[in-house]
């Protein structure tokens, strides 16, 4: 009997990330994806993008090829699960964020189930239908993720207002060109940045690790190796913008 990362028997196999050597893959129960709705598909794949992205940064701390796994138990429950150890070097948060988004997937590869097997039972399943494997980690696109980071600010109004001196950036706030939309990442609160001509250039993630204290992490996209160094130069113009405002005082 086949069993997940934690040695408990499994009755159905749903999803795991593998390592591989400049990145990771997505691996989908077949069944599932030749199953799957076009409309579910678009659901889950940036809920993919971002636990992939997460589980990137803990790729050098995993000893062996799967990272993480999803899998309906013998018992008919859910249960996700990380590489043996790899969960103690998780921040509790991102850890949380991670395994709800996980938990999410999950809930929409069920959802595939149910319906083909109400079809089945109707007669009207289609049969299965020729995987086109869209739902990988690179490719997502940003609408998603900024619709991610929408609800999350929707299912946690504090998200956002922890942050001391966070306001919302304007376009005369930045320089020319920016434009700044709501992101979505495991870590905080994080806002993508794109150029008009230079395209995307990034995001800035920023988390509260103390009662007082903000972390700013930047991350330079590097999706596309054009004008990397001018994109690079811009997105720290913006991130010295956002320091600044993060050091001024409600009474500044």
């Amino acid at each position: 009997m086949m069993k997940n990362l934690a040695g408990n028997n499994v009755s159905i196999f749903l999803f795991r990330f593998v390592l591989l050597k400049n990145g990771i893959n997505f691996v989908l129960n077949e069944s599932i994806a030749e199953d799957m709705y076009p409309e579910i598909e678009e659901q889950v794949e940036p809920l993919v993008h971002a636990c992939s992205e997460t589980l990137l940064r803990y790729k050098h701390l995993c000893h062996g090829q799967t990272i993480m796994d999803g899998n309906i138990l013998v018992d008919g429950y859910f249960e996700v699960m990380l590489s043996k150890g790899l969960g103690t070097h998780f921040v509790e948060r991102e850890k949380q964020h991670l395994f709800n988004d996980a938990n999410q997937i999950a809930n929409l590869l069920m959802e595939v189930m149910d319906r083909r097997s109400k079809e089945i039972k109707q007669g009207t399943y289609p049969g299965p239908q020729p995987v086109i494997r869209k739902i990988q980690r690179t490719g997502v696109t940003n609408k998603g993720l900024e619709a991610l980071g929408q609800q999350q600010s929707e299912k946690l109004p504090w998200y956002a207002s922890e942050i001391p001196g966070l306001k919302q950036l304007k376009p005369d706030d930045l320089p020319d060109g920016v434009v700044a939309k709501r992101g979505y990442d495991h870590r905080g609160h994080c806002i993508a940045l794109e150029h008009k001509t230079l395209g995307e250039l990034g995001k800035v993630i920023l988390s509260n690790i103390e009662e007082d204290k903000t972390l700013l992490e930047a991350e330079l996209s590097k999706e596309n190796p054009t004008n990397l160094a001018k994109r690079q130069q811009v997105l720290e113009e913006v991130v010295s913008i956002i320091e600044v405002g993060l050091r001024k005082t409600p009474e500044q």
